[in-house]
């Protein structure tokens, strides 16, 4: 069960709008309990409108394209995980969880498994899907090396960019050689 219904979202993005009021304001207003999911719930309707508010009742499951694009584009831009949860419309506990597996265990951490308990009942012919360590096919040890290579050159560029901006040495900080 969630905490807040989808009209009461959508009733409070609707008030911040039209009402031109505070997110402080509004949050004490709504008696909620910090301003953060108000702020949330405001940038996910900015950027994907009033219907991205909506609560939704079922799991979803996310294949592994889908993970390796969101860890993607958070290890490539310079926005936080609550920003990235956005642009995809997912949680950003899943997007914390998806970079920091990929970090740990590389592509082979994001390969959806089965979930659930086991069942108790036997079966004829038993397959282990749980393996610590799957094996990786051709091109998903490609996809993990490009996807690697793609933040490691975001990582450069910035250093490069940061560097550009620092102010010239001045002659004076220079040691001179003397005669």
């Amino acid at each position: 069960m969630t905490k807040y219904s989808t009209d009461f979202k959508i009733n409070a993005v609707q008030r911040y709008f039209k009402e031109n009021i505070s997110l402080n304001a509004l949050a004490a207003e709504l008696k909620l309990s910090d301003e953060d999911s108000l702020k949330g719930w405001v940038n996910l309707a900015k950027k994907q409108g009033l219907e991205a508010l909506a609560v939704k009742h079922h799991r979803s499951s996310y294949n592994l394209e889908f993970k390796l694009k969101v860890v993607e584009y958070y290890q490539t831009h310079t926005v936080g995980v609550s920003k990235v949860a956005t642009v995809f419309n997912i949680s950003a506990s899943h997007v914390y969880s998806w970079d920091r597996a990929f970090k740990l265990g590389e592509l082979a951490a994001l390969i959806p498994r089965q979930k659930g308990r086991p069942s108790l009942m036997k079966k004829k012919t038993v397959k282990s899907t749980h393996q610590s360590a799957l094996p990786l096919s051709e091109k998903q040890a490609y996809e993990e090396e490009i996807l690697r290579l793609k933040a490691q050159l975001f990582r450069t560029e910035m250093e490069r960019d940061i560097l550009k901006k620092l102010p010239p040495r001045s002659d004076f900080s220079q040691t001179k050689p003397k005669h």
